[in-house]
């Protein structure tokens, strides 16, 4: 029995460990072409969650005199919720209002061309992972441990709402394509209907064509 405990404390510890140094953040890399082209980021985001990101430009080839780029981001409606020009670094924070896909653009000004592209590193933050919890400690006083159960419940939470999201995203597309399936199968009979009306009066105007012709 106490083999057992504790073996079932190790596979805790194991799993408090794993959630301990879980990424809670999503680090990008872009490469963006001298073209004039332009690089985006999508990310599909939930309401009401916390959203922060960093971006900076790294040039290997001109360390010194690093290019700026452009910045935008939008909501799934197309709102602006960020948009500035011509920086090395830049960020951006804003709270999602909306669910759907949240899209975050960059490109180089084309009225300067360079002669190699560049690579743009983007930490993109949601959620659990976009909390200050430095201010947190300091507010409520906690520390250690004790700090970092607090960051697992704050990650269990995430988690869970996340789930949650899945499921009402998974209802409204089985309920969208049920509600298709019922449409296409009455179309489908509706169209049959069509061409059995439209056989059976040719075969009423034929026979009565051949009847005048004497044909039969």
């Amino acid at each position: 029995m106490a083999i057992n405990r504790i073996a079932h404390g190790s596979r805790v510890l194991a799993v408090v460990l794993f959630l301990l140094t879980v990424n809670y953040g999503e680090a990008i890399w872009l490469t963006i072409p001298t073209t004039g082209g332009t690089k985006c980021v999508s990310e599909e985001i939930q309401s009401n969650v916390v959203v922060l990101a960093d971006y900076y430009v790294v040039d290997e080839h001109n360390p010194e005199n690093t290019p700026a780029v452009s910045s935008k981001v939008t909501s799934p409606y197309g709102n602006n919720l960020h948009h500035q020009e011509n920086v090395t670094h830049g960020q951006f924070a804003f709270t999602t209002q909306e669910a759907g896909n949240y899209l975050a653009c960059f490109w180089i000004d084309s009225t300067h061309p360079l002669a190699n592209p560049i690579t743009l590193g983007v930490d993109w933050k949601m959620g659990i992972a976009a909390k200050d919890w430095d201010s947190v400690a300091k507010k409520e006083k906690i520390e250690g441990v004790e700090l970092q159960l607090r960051r697992l419940e704050g990650l269990v939470q995430s988690i869970r709402e996340n789930i949650n999201y899945i499921k009402e995203r998974e209802a409204e597309m089985r309920e969208v394509s049920e509600t298709t399936n019922s449409r296409v199968a009455w179309f489908s009979i509706m169209s049959l209907g069509v061409c059995v009306v439209v056989a059976g009066t040719q075969i009423l105007y034929l026979k009565q064509y051949f009847h005048k012709k004497k044909l039969i």
